[in-house]
This record gives C-alpha cells, sequence and structure tokens, in this order.
C-alpha cells in the first residue's frame, strides 16, 4: 500500500508543475500593466521613470520563464509572494479565507449525500412510482440548471422577501445553509442517477433474490446487501465531487457574499493581484491532488480488488 501511494505521489508532480507553469504563464500574458497598477498605488500619479523602477524592482522586466523558475523555487519553500493589494503574504491569505471555504464545502457535501442517498434509494426501490417520476424531473431539472441562477433566486427569495439572510454581506451569516443548499441541489442530479443505476443493479442480483426467497425482509436486504455494495462508486464520486465542490465555490460564495476563498480569488482577479490567483490556483491543484489520493486509498481499503487494477 505504502509503495503504491508512494508511486501516486511521484506520477502527480508533473500535474502540479505544468498546473504551475500554466497559471503563471497565462498571469504574465494577461492584457494591462502590472507595473504601472502598482505604481499607481504608491505614487498619485506616476511618472515614466516611477513605473520603470516599480518594473525593474518587481522583476517584471525579466523573461517569463527566469520569473517562474524564481517564483517556483520559492514556492516549494512555502513561499508564494505577497499580495499586491495589501502586501500581505499570499500564504497567510490562503490560511485566512480557508476555513470559510471549506465550511461552505463541508456542509454542501452533507446536503449532496441527504439528497442524493435519499432521492436515489427510494427511486430505486420504488422503481416506477412517482417517487422516481419526481426523482427523475429533479436529475433533469439539477444538471440543466446553472448554480449562480439558483442562488440568485434564493438570495431574493431568502434574503431580500424573508429576510432571512443577509443580502449585502456575509459577515452576520453564522453558518452558509442556503449557499451549502445551493451549491447540493445543482450538483445533486448527477448523484442521484448514479446511486439509482447502481441499486437498481444490485438488487437485480441473484444473491438479492435468494435473499427474499429466504424471507429476509426488504430493510434488511436494502441497508446490509444492497446499500453496501452500490456505495463504492459513489464514495469515488464523492470524493471528486467534494474537491469541485472546495474549487467551484468562488461564485456562489461572490453571489452570498461569503468571505472565503473563492470570493478572494474573484476579487484578487479583479484587482490583477497574480500572487494571490496563482497562490489560489496552485493550492486548489495541490488539494484536488490529495483529495484524489485519498480518495483511491480509502476506494483500495473497502474493495482490495481496486488496488491492483
Amino acid at each position: 500500500m505504502l509503495k503504491d501511494i508512494g508511486e501516486r505521489l511521484f506520477t502527480l508532480i508533473p500535474v502540479l508543475l505544468a498546473v504551475s507553469l500554466i497559471t503563471f504563464t497565462l498571469g504574465s500574458m494577461s492584457s494591462g500593466d502590472t507595473a504601472r497598477t502598482l505604481a499607481e498605488k504608491k505614487y498619485d500619479r506616476p511618472t515614466y521613470e516611477q513605473i520603470e523602477e516599480i518594473r525593474v524592482e518587481m522583476g517584471f522586466d525579466r523573461p517569463v520563464l527566469v520569473r517562474y523558475l524564481s517564483w517556483l523555487k520559492d514556492a516549494l519553500r512555502g513561499d508564494l509572494g505577497f499580495s499586491y493589494s495589501n502586501d500581505r503574504p499570499v500564504v497567510e491569505e490562503i490560511v485566512r479565507y480557508f476555513p470559510k471555504t471549506l465550511q461552505l464545502a463541508l456542509l454542501a457535501l452533507l446536503f449532496l449525500v441527504i439528497i442524493s442517498f435519499t432521492l436515489g434509494i427510494l427511486s430505486a426501490v420504488f422503481s416506477d412510482s412517482w417517487i422516481d417520476k419526481v426523482s427523475r424531473i429533479y436529475c433533469f431539472w439539477s444538471v440543466s440548471m446553472p448554480e449562480f441562477w439558483l442562488g440568485l433566486i434564493l438570495l431574493y427569495i431568502f434574503g431580500a422577501r424573508l429576510g432571512l439572510i443577509s443580502v449585502l454581506g456575509g459577515s452576520s451569516m453564522k453558518f452558509p445553509i442556503i449557499p451549502a443548499l445551493t451549491m447540493s441541489i445543482c450538483s445533486g442530479g448527477i448523484y442521484v442517477r448514479l446511486i439509482r443505476t447502481n441499486m437498481e443493479e444490485v438488487l437485480n442480483k441473484g444473491y438479492i433474490r435468494a435473499a427474499r426467497a429466504k424471507g429476509v425482509s426488504e430493510y434488511k436486504i436494502i441497508t446490509k446487501h444492497a446499500l453496501k455494495n452500490a456505495t463504492l462508486p459513489v464514495i469515488n464520486k464523492l470524493g471528486i465531487g467534494f474537491g469541485s465542490l472546495l474549487a467551484g465555490s468562488a461564485i456562489i460564495e461572490s453571489i452570498f457574499s461569503w468571505n472565503g476563498l473563492g470570493n478572494l480569488a474573484l476579487e484578487s482577479v479583479k484587482l490583477k493581484d497574480y500572487p494571490v490567483v496563482q497562490g489560489y490556483v496552485l493550492f486548489m491543484a495541490v488539494l484536488m491532488v490529495l483529495i484524489n489520493l485519498t480518495v483511491d486509498i480509502v476506494c483500495g481499503i473497502i474493495d482490495p480488488r481496486l488496488r491492483y487494477e
């Protein structure tokens, strides 16, 4: 097991290097003069000489590859540079804002598990019933609806009309229930169909029919036999989905003014604060890699046959 983990980590190193190189290159190629932007923050009306001084001081006059190698060398030591907007270390900004994003993603994952398992199991057990039809409608509606649209609708209902959440800021919102519910509703359709398909396939297996013939109760058949065997593919998908919830929460955080890492990244894009953007992308890439590795390990522990595939 340890050897397999080491091999997987070694093969993921080129992926992280490619992500960092692409992110740094795209940031360097973006429109606008970063040196001028920084000079305008330092001087009211910067002269050409002052702009060039900032350019040389920040190293913007050097080739992109040279700057990337210098940045990568610092990043390997845990130094992602300083934010252009507030001169704080990027690592401190990530540590400061990430707990909010993690809280939102964990709550969304909880809602996602409740919604998907409830509808998926019920639609498989009561196939072609009204429950199954409602589940199919929800699945189609879920995968077709953009998160930002549902977020704006829920913000209008629970914020502007009912006054249950703050419309202008997230400081008064202790638990991001509505933002998390928005993310889980828009992601749930895929998991409902996956659980339904797996459950329906398992319920038609020979050993399930044998258990029914022996008089085993339907509750025990579903909970002790069918659900256990139908859960493994869902665990793999949920692990990847959790990474997507973490990395894809920026729009929802912006809509509900939730001060998480995604909202920080969007604001940094607006301000052309490229060190924060580069640090955010690299951090999320590392996080996704670690989540995928953890999911593979967990699935290998549950089903040892997967270790040799």
